[in-house]
Parts: structure tokens; sequence; C-alpha cells
């Protein structure tokens, strides 16, 4: 074998060693499904964060009860009560029949229990706007999620100064309609479209509808609260049942 055909040969075999090129098409569609991936842990990560001003609301929560004589929370205190005079019942009142320090100590209960449910709201909302992304071909950037957040804890801090002046109600509604609008108005702006503004509009109404029956439900709370997650997951499950997460463009709904 002479030497110039041991180096063609040689050639020949590294060219074939190596794997095919990536077309541009290939490269792009695992850019984007990466991109997908990316938000999804980024509203994932952003849930979490938020959870840290939630905090604060709690603990300035506690340091005005306090302030005010309310040492513990009114669960703490009524399981108490409850358990010092077994054979007395306490007779519930209405908000027009409460004093002032009956409703201030309703109001920082209510603000209490919601705080609870803080990661579920944040998270039906969060995915709202990311299945928006996904259907509608929208891009929204990581700061819009940030701002709609903001709004979102907003509502907690207006429930626990409202709570503090209003019957637990009209707080709760007051704090709903102030945190809704902010973030309906924005909607219209990042998801170019007064109609899906309306729509983020409805699911906040429903979300913001179904805590309250909760927070108002202490017998059936956790039954209530686990049927309201049900019809979330399977109205999130049946609008993205055609979304092909695994195509070429991210977004593209597929016929079935």
């Amino acid at each position: 074998m002479q030497p110039g055909q041991s180096g063609a040969m040689d050639s020949t075999q590294t060219s074939s060693a190596l794997p095919p090129p990536v077309s541009p098409a290939q490269s792009a569609a695992v850019r984007r499904r990466n991109a997908v991936t990316i938000k999804l842990l980024f509203i994932a990560g952003l849930v979490l964060l938020l959870q840290v001003p939630l905090s604060l609301i709690n603990n300035l929560r506690e340091e005005r009860a306090e302030r005010r004589g309310f040492a513990k929370t009114p669960v703490e205190a009524s399981v108490e009560e409850a358990a010092a005079k077994p054979g007395l019942e306490k007779t519930p009142k209405t908000e027009e029949t409460m004093t002032k320090r009956e409703i201030q100590e309703a109001g920082y209960h209510m603000t209490y229990r919601s705080l609870k449910y803080g990661v579920l709201v944040m998270g039906l909302v969060f995915t709202a706007f990311f299945l928006f992304e996904v259907l509608a071909g929208l891009r929204l950037h990581p700061v819009h999620y940030g701002l709609v957040g903001a709004a979102l804890c907003l509502f907690y801090m207006a429930l626990l100064a409202l709570g503090e002046v209003l019957p637990p109600g009209l707080a709760y509604a007051g704090a709903a309609v102030a945190s809704s609008a902010l973030i309906v108005l924005y909607s219209a702006a990042i998801l170019h479209g007064y109609g899906r503004a309306a729509l983020i509009a409805g699911l906040l109404a429903a979300v913001h509808s179904t805590l309250y029956v909760v927070l108002r439900m202490d017998k059936y709370a956790l039954l209530a609260g686990t049927a309201a997650l049900f019809v979330a997951l399977g109205a999130v499950m049946y609008f993205s049942r055609k979304v092909d997460w695994s195509s070429e463009e991210t977004g593209r709904a597929v016929a079935s």
C-alpha cells in the first residue's frame, strides 16, 4: 500500500467517525425546548422566592396582633378555650354585631389563614400566564412575572391593613379587587388584548372566590381546597392537552 493511499483511507475513516452535522432547525428546536424548561423552573423558583415577602407580612401580622393584646393566633386561642371549657359552645357572631376588637381579631385570623394558601394562589395565576405563552405564542419576560407576583403579595398586605378597620368580608373584597385590578390592567398590556385580560380577570375572580369560601368553611376547608385543586389541575390538563411539548415550535397546538 502506498503512503498516499494510506493517508486517504485514514481521512475517510476519520470523517465517517464524526457525527452528522446538526441542522439549524434542529438546533433551534433544542433551544426552544430548553427555554420552556427554564421558564418552568423560573416560575417555580419565583413562587418560592415570593414566600419571603409573605413571611414578612405574617411577621407584621403577629407584631400588630401582639401589640393589640392578641398574643396568640385565634386558632390557638380557640383550641385552648375549647379545652378549658369543653361544655361551652361559643355562639357565632355576624359581622354586623362584632365589636371593633372582634373585627380586628377576625381580620388577623383571615390573614393568617389566607397566607397558608399563598403558594397555591401564585401557582395557579402564574400557570395561566405560562399557558398564554404556550397556547398563544406570546413571550413574557421574567420581569412581567415578578410584577404580577408583587401585585399578588399586595393582596395579603391590603387584607391585613383593611382587616383592622373593616369586617372580614369587606376587607377581603377590597383587597381582592385592588390586587386583581392591578393584574388585569397590566395583563391587557403584556398579553396584547383586552379579551385575554378578561380571561385573567375571570381566573382571579374564581381563585379569590374559592379561597374566600375555603376560609369561611372551618370544618370542610381541607375538602373544599382539595376539590378546588382537582378542578384547577383538570382545567390545565384540558387546555394543554393538544400541545406537543417536544415539537419544533414551542407552543404549537397539534390536532388530535
